[in-house]
């Protein structure tokens, strides 16, 4: 193994230290409890919806749960005790994600939809065989609860472990559910013995044998969808490889979806995830940079790999140099937290440099100054929610550095941001902390932007889907405010324009072909308001 200082000092130069005094300390911002200590059993997801509500997922309570985000009691909306497999610190019920249609009209009684990803027993009684399942749920408006007899197995049969399961899942802009699977920590304590299969890819387009370490693509029925990249001569589900542990997916407005993934010693990752790309794990970890790390395969050595060590190797180490030779479709982060080092840390895992990305989160609202297009991760090693600015494009860091938007002693398991703007929210897990299994609600009072007095709070589509018309319904500071409006297809085509449009008013979509669209509102000056998507059917 060898260390390039030169380049790692490059690195690090334009990732500057982390500040260590929280931006929520501040005058500005007001940090609350929404719910008592233990109220939420391992929150996993929260998802904010229309209606004013948080919902959650409770991984090791194995209940999806709301509350209103103005503060009351937690309501159960489905309980799955008799589904869900949770047994050890990574496993039981996990990512979450809501229909559009849903989302756009809570009365919807057209997919009217949850999507939850959850491990299970496949042969209980005889030990643990963990499986992981996709399954949709309806949501039923009367109620305000998920329907559990409306089950409906979306993708399952597919193996899950003891340690990084990852099991984000979001609705992309295409209607195809993005889904993360990590490695299930492989290769390293009571799992060393055991070979990490991320780089090996599906053998045919029925072989799910070695879907973990993966980003899959699937259609909302669980089949593959037609423009899923060939890798190896195979198309399948794997949409992109060579993950460690991607907690974290989001899309932005602007269609790219990005990820937080761990590390191991160093490098936790954000990445922006391309399809057929290679994320290097785990010949590559962060930067292909030939340092501070280099990959020591445990399964190799039978005879050692009981005595699992993380400062030393049996054999031989496989060098980055080496394998990023042979890796044509490798493709680096945009960042790692300033855990990229120059020298292998030694020691045990709290004093190594990575923060343990536990999921990531877009802010796009316009209102707070100095924020623009801005990533929120938070984190459960480091105690901390960090933000990082994203350039104009969104294709990159703006300047690499990292913000301690807030910190304590809690592990933050996941985070929201409101559409109003200023106000954001965050889980944290039950195990540590003086909030334990809590929402955190973290507001700004400060001095708003100087062109936010046109901000739209609430932007809505009725009927969404529609089939000839549609009403644009929207909230804004200003009174009597008009906007220009954009409708645009998911290449980016601007089909439609109107300018000048007012609050509920009718827009006559009769022209436009059956499909996803985007309808953009923007003020009299072209400054971007709000985006909403559109189902034409």
């Amino acid at each position: 193994m060898r260390t390039k200082l030169l380049l790692l000092f490059l690195i690090a130069a334009s990732q500057s230290v982390i500040s260590q005094t929280p931006i929520t300390s501040g005058p500005d911002w007001t940090v609350t409890n929404l719910t008592s200590n233990f109220e939420l059993n391992y929150p996993n997801t929260i998802v904010y919806m229309p209606d004013n509500t948080l919902w959650i997922t409770e991984r090791v309570g194995k209940k999806v749960v709301k509350v209103s985000a103005s503060g009351g009691s937690k309501i159960e909306m489905l309980d799955l005790t008799g589904q869900v497999h949770q047994s050890v610190s990574q496993d039981g019920l996990l990512g979450m994600t809501v229909h559009p249609d849903l989302y756009a009209d809570m009365n919807t009684t057209t997919n009217n939809y949850v999507y939850l990803v959850y491990t299970y027993d496949d042969d209980p009684g005889v030990g643990v065989s963990r499986k992981f399942r996709v399954a949709r749920y309806t949501y039923n408006s009367g109620t305000g609860t998920l329907n559990s007899g409306s089950a409906f197995t979306v993708f399952d049969n597919i193996a899950a472990g003891n340690d990084h399961n990852s099991g984000k899942i979001k609705i992309g802009p295409d209607l195809k559910l993005y889904w993360t699977i990590g490695e299930f920590g492989k290769n390293r304590t009571g799992n060393a013995c055991d070979e990490i299969r991320a780089q090996y890819l599906p053998t045919s387009s029925s072989d799910y044998s070695d879907y973990q370490g993966k980003l899959l693509r699937l259609n909302l029925d669980g089949t593959i969808p037609s423009d899923n990249p060939v890798l190896d001569g195979i198309k399948s589900h794997v949409y992109t490889y060579g993950h460690r542990n991607a907690q974290g997916i989001v899309f932005g407005s602007n269609g790219m979806l990005y990820s937080s993934e761990h590390g191991d010693k160093t490098d936790d990752e954000i990445n922006i995830i391309t399809a057929g790309k290679n994320y290097g794990w785990p010949l590559i970890a962060g930067y292909n940079d030939d340092s501070a790390y280099a990959y020591c395969n445990w399964s190799n050595y039978p005879a050692n790999c009981g005595s699992y060590d993380a400062n030393s190797c049996p054999g031989s180490y496989i060098d980055e140099s080496t394998s990023a030779a042979s890796m044509t479709d490798f493709q680096p982060p945009i960042g790692t937290y300033n855990s990229t080092v120059a020298s292998e840390p030694t020691g045990g895992w709290l004093t190594w440099p990575t923060v343990a990305p536990s999921s990531i989160n877009i802010y796009e609202g316009g209102l707070i100054p100095g924020w623009g297009k801005s990533l929120f991760i938070p984190t459960l090693k480091a105690g901390m929610i960090l933000r990082t600015k994203l350039n104009a494009a969104g294709t990159a860091l703006e300047d690499g550095t990292y913000e301690e938007f807030h910190s304590g002693d809690e592990r933050f398991r996941d985070i929201v941001m409101d559409p109003d703007g200023v106000t954001l929210y965050a889980i944290t897990d039950n195990n540590k902390g003086t909030s334990r299994g809590v929402i955190m609600k973290m507001t700004y009072s400060g001095v708003l932007l100087s062109n936010a007095k046109h901000n739209i709070t609430k932007l809505s589509l009725t009927p969404n889907p529609a089939s000839s018309n549609v009403t644009l319904t929207f909230n804004a500071i200003t009174p009597n405010l008009s906007v220009n409006i954009q409708v645009i297809d998911l290449q980016g085509k601007v089909l439609m324009k109107e300018n000048n449009v007012s609050n509920n008013s009718n827009i006559n979509i009769s022209n436009l072909p059956n499909g996803l669209y985007f309808i953009k509102i923007s003020d009299t000056n072209s400054k971007e308001l709000k985006t909403k998507k559109l189902i034409v059917q």
